[in-house]
Parts: structure tokens; sequence; C-alpha cells
């Protein structure tokens, strides 16, 4: 019975501050990135921000007709109106640059690993 009463051991494990680093400065540098690639975009390509927009609110308009009402009308308006017109799409873009970018270093990691080991 007193095995059974026991708290869990906790994790000791903390991060240091080289891995506090790595983290936060990959953040900065993929937030930084995307606002460059989105400026880049609103000078040389506009109609892919165009595009990305109303796919967004076609998106948007898609969630809020899936849900019933009143949830799915309340849904759709905040998303529209007060984040889906600008700071929904620079943090959807945010989360899809850090995907790919952590997809490429993983591969870049086991190849490394992979190399290692022959």
């Amino acid at each position: 019975m007193a095995d059974v009463m026991m708290a869990p051991l906790r994790n000791t494990y903390r991060p240091n501050l080289r891995y506090h680093l790595k983290v936060h400065s990959f953040r900065i540098f993929t937030a930084i990135a995307a606002w460059l690639l989105i400026v880049a975009a609103f000078y040389e390509k506009p109609e892919l921000l165009t595009g990305a927009q109303r796919s967004l609110q076609r998106g948007i308009e898609a969630i809020g007709d899936a849900i019933p009402p009143p949830w799915g009308p309340r849904i759709e308006f905040v998303f529209r109106e007060l984040g889906g017109l600008i700071w929904l799409q620079i943090t959807l873009f945010v989360l899809v640059l850090r995907v790919v970018l952590s997809t490429i270093a993983a591969m870049w990691r086991f190849g490394l690993r992979r190399e290692r080991n022959f």
C-alpha cells in the first residue's frame, strides 16, 4: 500500500543556458525571416499574399459553416475580424517556416549521425 501512495519521481533534468539560447535564437530567426519574406512578397509577388489571404478566408468560412450555430458564426467572426486580417496569416506563416526549417535540420542531423556510424 505504501508503494502505491509514493509520489512519482520528478524529472531532475533541466535544460542548460546553451539549450535555451539555441531554442530562442531559432524562434527569433524564424520570426525575422518570416517578416522579411512577407515584405519581399509584398514588393515582388503581391498576388501570393492575396491568394493566401483568400484561401485563409475560405478556410475560416468553412470552419464557421461546419460548426452549428450559434458558435459557428461567432468563431468565424472572431477569426475573420479580429485575427484573420493579418496576424493569423503571419502566425501561420511563421509556424510553417518553423516546421520546414525543423524538418530540414532533423534530416541534416540524421544524415550526420548516419555518416558517423559508417
